[in-house]
């Protein structure tokens, strides 16, 4: 089969900036689909769609690094944005949540976070995380011995940078499939076949890694003067109390 798509229109809106991801990876669906690439389909339509389904596995790029932080009131002080570590969060929240984050959204949704926010920290959360206050405000009161520790919310606060990283990732593997089906393709050739589309697919190796159990909400803009993302090395000794 030959033809299979206007192989030079995607080449180029690959290359061309202004071109939204969704659009090619529109493109890209119609040739997993003409190709009979089901790998090809399968990713192309998740980027689109969205990593929700259940068994979704997220392919690697889209997990980024975030700091995780509270809101906490003692007594007349407030201390918006105190970056804690998993060692403040209750035992039974430490394995799920860290500074890892797995983010499932459509890529419409990445680019538009992305203008919405040029140059500054996103505030993310997950669904318990009213539930997750409550508990670690309790454990803190219990800690420093104060009752008029109150945490009032938890959530991790992200650079934009690093969701301007996954459409990066997908704009370079878009490249790279197109790369590979140019050098597969005879000279004067018309399109790709579907043998040469199905050999590009597994020369980038689009691949998913495992599921994550923890569901981020949606978005919200916070300053850019928030702290940037870090992980706490392993060997650091606990604090004692979030204001310890």
């Amino acid at each position: 089969m030959s033809n299979l798509i206007g192989i030079d229109r995607l080449e180029r809106d690959i290359l061309d900036e202004s071109v939204p991801l969704a659009s090619l990876l529109r493109q890209v669906l119609i040739l997993g689909g003409r190709a009979s690439s089901e790998a090809l389909r399968t990713w192309a339509q998740q980027e689109l769609k969205g990593y929700r389904e259940s068994g979704a596995a997220l392919p690697e790029y889209r997990k980024i690094l975030a700091s995780l932080k509270a809101d906490i009131t003692a007594g007349p002080a407030t201390f918006n944005g105190q970056e804690i570590s998993s060692r403040d969060l209750p035992e039974i929240a430490r394995k799920d949540i860290t500074n890892d984050i797995p983010i499932s959204w459509s890529i419409a949704e990445i680019q538009s976070t992305v203008e919405s926010a040029p140059g500054s920290h996103i505030r993310l959360g997950v669904p318990n995380m009213s539930d997750l206050a409550r508990m670690m405000t309790a454990h803190q009161r219990e800690l420093q011995g104060s009752p008029f520790l109150n945490v009032t919310s938890v959530y991790w606060s992200a650079n934009t940078s690093s969701f301007e990283g996954i459409l990066d990732q997908v704009r370079t593997r878009l490249t790279e499939f197109v790369a590979e089906i140019r050098f597969s393709m005879p000279e004067g050739a018309e399109g790709p076949t579907s043998e040469q589309v199905r050999q590009a697919v597994s020369v980038i190796n689009i691949t998913a890694g495992d599921n994550s159990p923890v569901s981020v909400t949606s978005p919200v803009a916070i300053s850019g003067n928030d702290a940037n993302a870090i992980i706490e090395p392993a060997d650091q000794k606990p604090r004692r109390g979030l204001r310890g």
